[in-house]
């Protein structure tokens, strides 16, 4: 707290106890200055006026029967679009109106179906999973994200672990994430202090994968019919700070990654796995609703 000196009159012979109150009151009144806001309650200040733009990294993955899985671009993108609009009226819902969303990379997060693997085989569609190609994650969606090095990095890393140890030192909710240059970079470009970055993935199953699956199940006597299922987070970023304020996997703030653990937002995880490859209203709303909760 920044102090300003007050001279006080002098204290006279009889009034001593006079002058004890008005310092006791000057005291008191440093005494009775609110906390300063966590960053997260100063999130839910100012997002209501100063609109965050949302950010998306999808990665859908086909289970094949013989062959090797292939990452899909097309379904990728598909998901992406289906989920974003549901994501973003649910933040309406909670005072924040958000109108805008880009989806620049793809396999960028580490929580599956990508993991820790550093490459896989892509393909564009469905019916070009014979052209599939080993590539490198992760994928940039359009040619300026593409043929911008630094952009790319700069978007992947909204996706990436963050500074576990500082976090658990300091026991707080700001995670250094974002470097200062690509913070900056990211402010100027998207115009926002704020972003939503918005993970959404999983496996789908082929018809062969499907068949295949359930008549070994049968042979061991057992009922197996394999479904796509999925897996999301939501995290929110401060531009002004480069730091990560938010995730609906609290699990990121005590070291625990989302590549290797699952949760059921229902139980108090904090990521959703999902059925069917899509984001639900119901999945939504647990996702968000921490983020405007009261802090203390």
């Amino acid at each position: 707290m920044k102090s300003t000196f007050t001279a006080l009159p002098p204290c006279r012979p009889g009034v001593v106890g006079g002058c004890m109150v008005t310092i006791a009151l000057l005291l008191g009144g440093c005494a009775s200055l609110p906390p300063a806001e966590t960053p997260i309650e100063q999130a839910q200040r100012r997002m209501p006026h100063e609109v965050p733009l949302m950010v998306v990294d999808s990665c859908v993955s086909r289970r094949n029967l013989a062959s090797f899985n292939h990452y899909i671009i097309e379904d990728s993108r598909q998901l992406a679009n289906e989920g974003a609009p549901e994501l973003m009226a649910t933040f309406k819902d909670f005072g924040v109106p958000m109108r805008q969303y880009v989806v620049p990379v793809m396999c960028a997060t580490n929580m599956p179906p990508r993991g820790n693997d550093a490459d896989g085989r892509v393909a564009l569609n469905q019916d070009q999973e014979d052209h599939a190609e080993s590539r490198h994650f992760p994928l940039a969606l359009n040619d300026t994200v593409g043929k911008d090095a630094v952009l790319l990095a700069a978007y992947a890393r909204l996706f990436e672990p963050c500074d576990f140890k500082a976090v658990r030192a300091e026991r707080r909710y700001d995670c250094p994430l974002l470097s200062p240059e690509q913070a900056a970079l990211l402010k100027a470009r998207l115009k926002t202090p704020y972003l939503v970055a918005f993970s959404a993935g999983g496996d789908r199953s082929s018809p062969a994968h499907r068949s295949g699956m359930v008549a070994f199940g049968l042979l061991l006597g057992l009922i197996n019919i394999p479904s796509d299922e999925g897996t999301a987070r939501v995290r929110v970023v401060n531009l002004e700070t480069g730091n990560l304020i938010y995730s609906s996997f609290r699990g990121e703030f005590t070291g625990q990654s989302p590549a290797d653990v699952y949760y059921d937002a229902e139980t108090g995880g904090g990521r959703s796995r999902y059925s069917d490859l899509k984001i639900s209203e119901g999945w939504a709303k647990r996702m968000v609703k921490p983020l405007f909760a009261a802090q203390r």
